[in-house]
């Protein structure tokens, strides 16, 4: 009985560091096959700095108009409070 048992750990052994050696061995063959290649990464990478820069283009030029209106508008409100004051008639302080 002792000699069988030694046989079931040996088959275990040898079954489990199969097991160990095929899955590194696939996961070794999917990350070769699978893997983009440099040239693909490169051609990926250049085509999305054109999107964003032209994306950061638009926001930019957005950001700037949306600046001159607030600026526009900041300075009728401040040309209208100026009118306001020149039209008010000063009271004396006699009274």
């Amino acid at each position: 009985m002792g000699q069988d048992r030694a046989g079931c750990s040996g088959k275990g052994i040898a079954f489990f560091s199969g097991l160990v050696a095929g899955s590194a061995l696939s996961a070794l063959a999917i990350y070769l096959f699978m893997a983009p290649s440099g040239k693909k990464v490169v051609r990926q990478l250049q085509q999305e700095s054109i999107v964003l820069g032209g994306k950061s283009a638009e926001l930019l030029q957005t950001a700037k108009r949306k600046s001159i209106d607030l600026t526009h508008k900041i300075s009728a409100v401040n040309s209208e409070k100026r009118e306001e004051k020149e039209q008010m008639i000063p009271i004396p302080k006699d009274y």
